[in-house]
């Protein structure tokens, strides 16, 4: 059961996510199914509108080097972006990852933004107790992933970029100096995403409804303790195999971070994936 006191974090999949509603005994409106869906999610935390938070990321800055957060369409789901034309939703101004909420959840808005630091949303998921909701997502849907890494003590297997440009509310203009850690361009670099949910649920860490196995949850502090844990044992060890066997010799082991240099010869786009 999710924990109904605390805000909830929902990555989410708008067919799987009707699945599990109907499975739960929810009455759709075929009219307004996203409607139906967002009933079916606020009655997790008892109806409290403002414990309900949604990822509304937007990759378009890597290439633009502008956000508008008001009109910049969210890249993540139909849901989340139903919410954002629908319900009165507030969406944060932070390039990439904005996040959208009911309540004023205190984000950094200076001009130096670092969306997986200890100002982002993910540090105040965890200073709330949060719960992070896999609503029909798959677990690779997981952005968290990368507030861990940033946590144990920055991936050996990511570089830092920086990303400047403006942030554009209304008639408000805002130079922004965006940094974060960035997969190598060019190279395969990718998570053990099966392995890691096998890991989690062995550990008792994420769970899984019985009415539907495609809702799963699981709590941002527990999460961040055990992946930075093991992280800290084994830098590596979020990775799939063919990721490991080539940045095991290009980290020496995980004992030295690559560089931009290594990979970049110019300021390139982002790549999301």
């Amino acid at each position: 059961m999710i924990d109904p006191n605390n805000p909830i974090f929902v990555h989410s999949d708008i067919g799987r996510g009707l699945l599990i509603a109907k499975r739960a005994g929810m009455r759709i409106n075929p009219k307004n199914i996203c409607s139906s869906l967002l009933d079916f999610l606020s009655q997790q935390v008892e109806k409290d509108f403002s414990r309900l938070i949604f990822p509304a990321f937007n990759y378009n800055y890597g290439n633009t080097r502008i956000f508008r957060p008001e009109v910049d369409p969210v890249q993540v789901g139909a849901l989340p972006e139903w919410v954002r034309n629908n319900c009165g939703f507030s969406r944060s101004d932070i390039p990439f990852f904005s996040v959208l909420s009911k309540s004023n959840i205190a984000l950094n808005s200076t001009n130096v933004l670092n969306p997986f630091g200890v100002e982002s949303v993910f540090a105040w998921l965890v200073s709330q107790d949060a719960t992070l909701v896999m609503f029909g997502a798959d677990l690779s849907s997981l952005t968290f992933i990368h507030y861990v890494e940033e946590m144990a003590s920055k991936p050996v297997y990511r570089y830092e970029k920086s990303f400047s440009g403006q942030i554009i509310r209304s008639e408000h203009v805002n130079a922004c100096e965006f940094t974060m850690h960035v997969r190598p361009m060019g190279i395969h670099m990718d998570y053990a995403w099966q392995r890691l949910e096998q890991d989690l649920i062995s550990e008792g860490i994420l769970k899984v409804e019985r009415y539907s196995h495609e809702l799963k949850h699981i709590k941002a502090a527990r999460l961040l303790e055990y992946w930075g844990n093991r992280i800290l044992d084994d830098p590596l060890y979020l990775l799939d195999a063919q990721s490991r066997d080539y940045f095991e010799v290009k980290t020496e082991l995980g004992l030295r971070r690559i560089r931009i240099e290594e990979f970049e010869n110019r300021q390139g786009a982002y790549d999301r994936k």
